[in-house]
């Protein structure tokens, strides 16, 4: 039972069942004497009236006046039979007869065993023409009545408890409910979500909301801060580097063949450093989620081609090479310059860290309602602890590597936030054999013909 609901609930139902449980068995029950003393002091009276009446009806109409005048008179719904003073049963078919002791004095009541097995209160009463027993067969069922009685109460009590318990338990229950939505909203990313939302609670959980959301709004703000300021340095880079490729292209003509290694170096600099600015725009475009995707149709396989051509170049200057296995026909419903910008990403990253000597695999698999794209490398790969991290803006496995191999950590965070913006999935992992793996899987778009 993992859900706290049910674990408050079952708690305080438990102990409100075992309260009543404990009362019930401990409660002071009354004695069979007692209760033969309260029976008989409440239907003397009623059998002594409802006698008469049936003796009167007997007398002056028979059977079928007596017969007519049970109907009314029998308390409690229990039977008030007639005998004779031989202990005939009158007005019986069954003809039967009880057995009789000393009788009780005329007009009183006592307990009496009828058969050595029921028991009933038998009166004696004098008519016109002779005297009548009255009985009333209790047939046992006076202490059932009372046990009855209190577990009717307890099922009721159970009952509105197990209601209240309910009530409780979602009471503490719905603000926790709520601040794990919250919780996993601004984890996914959504730093506009709050918890508090509708909450009146001015209680201890009340206050761990509200000061939830103050925390969030506090972390929005910096989180925000820190993505503008990354654009606008972005932005104010932009122009000095242009200023200085022109200025690198007029002391290229006015410089003498001397100072090109000089030259070279500068502008291959500038490329990096244009490169970087360029992906940093990126990924604050992509993060601050004012990017939405072009819906346009792309055709998975031949995106995925051109790329590998594309990056073949860049594969044979560090000795590897790419390979694409084209299974089936595929496409995705997205925009195609940020999907070929997550899949060019992925595939660089992958030739920067395959071995000298071996190729970078590219499968696609077209699964029923997925696209599933693999990109596989024969490199070092990365600590298992540190699978998740490796889509983290500027997260490094080994700073000199990533120095030595071009990379600043931005290429598979801005992969990452490109795949979930069209509603995917992207994984890391390392391969047993050796080797590490990037999987993606996009929602498959219906190609009407």
């Amino acid at each position: 039972m993992r859900s706290l609901f049910f674990k408050i609930f079952a708690f305080f139902w438990l102990c409100t069942a075992l309260i009543f449980g404990v009362f019930i068995a401990t409660a002071e029950r009354p004695t069979e004497d007692e209760i033969r003393s309260a029976v008989h002091r409440g239907l003397t009276p009623a059998i002594l009236s409802n006698a008469e009446i049936l003796i009167h009806s007997y007398e002056s109409g028979g059977c079928q006046a007596v017969l007519a005048s049970k109907k009314s008179v029998e308390p409690g719904r229990m039977p008030l039979d007639l005998l004779d003073s031989n202990g005939n049963f009158l007005c019986d078919n069954k003809h039967r007869r009880l057995t009789l002791g000393a009788l009780p004095p005329p007009g009183g009541v006592e307990f009496r065993a009828i058969d050595n097995q029921r028991l009933g209160l038998t009166g004696l009463l004098r008519g016109q023409s002779a005297n009548y027993l009255a009985i009333l067969e209790l047939r046992r069922i006076e202490i059932p009545l009372v046990r009855g009685h209190l577990f009717k109460r307890l099922g009721l009590a159970l009952v509105i408890s197990g209601l209240i318990c309910a009530l409780l338990a979602r009471y503490v229950t719905r603000p926790i409910t709520r601040l794990r939505t919250a919780a996993q909203k601004i984890a996914a990313g959504d730093l506009k979500a709050r918890a508090g939302t509708g909450s009146m609670q001015l209680d201890e959980v009340g206050q761990l909301v509200q000061d939830f959301d103050l925390m969030a709004e506090r972390l929005q703000v910096l989180i925000g801060a820190q993505q503008r300021l990354i654009s606008d340095v972005s932005h104010e880079l932009r122009s000095p580097l242009t200023r200085l490729k022109l200025a690198l292209d007029l002391a290229r003509s006015d410089s003498g063949i001397e100072h090109s290694p000089a030259l070279d170096r500068i502008e291959r600099e500038a490329e990096r450093l244009s490169a970087l600015v360029g992906m940093l725009l990126t990924l604050s475009r992509l993060e601050s989620g004012d990017s939405v995707p072009a819906s346009t149709m792309v055709h998975i396989p031949d995106l995925l081609a051109e790329i590998a051509a594309d990056v073949e170049i860049e594969a044979q200057s560090r000795g590897c090479s790419v390979g694409l296995e084209r299974m089936q026909e595929c496409w995705i419903e997205g925009d195609q310059e940020l999907l070929r910008s997550a899949f060019e990403n992925v595939v660089r990253n992958a030739i920067r860290y395959t071995e000298p000597g071996t190729s970078v695999h590219i499968t696609i698999k077209c699964e029923t309602n997925d696209v599933r794209i693999v990109v596989r490398d024969h490199g070092p790969g990365v600590p298992e602890s540190e699978l998740d991290n490796v889509f983290k803006p500027f997260y490094r496995v080994d700073t000199s590597r990533e120095r030595r191999t071009g990379g600043v950590g931005l290429g598979l965070a801005i992969a990452e936030r490109a795949i979930k913006l069209h509603n995917g999935k992207i994984g890391a992992g390392n391969l047993k054999e050796g080797g590490f793996q990037i999987q993606i899987s996009l929602p498959m778009a219906v190609v009407t013909v």
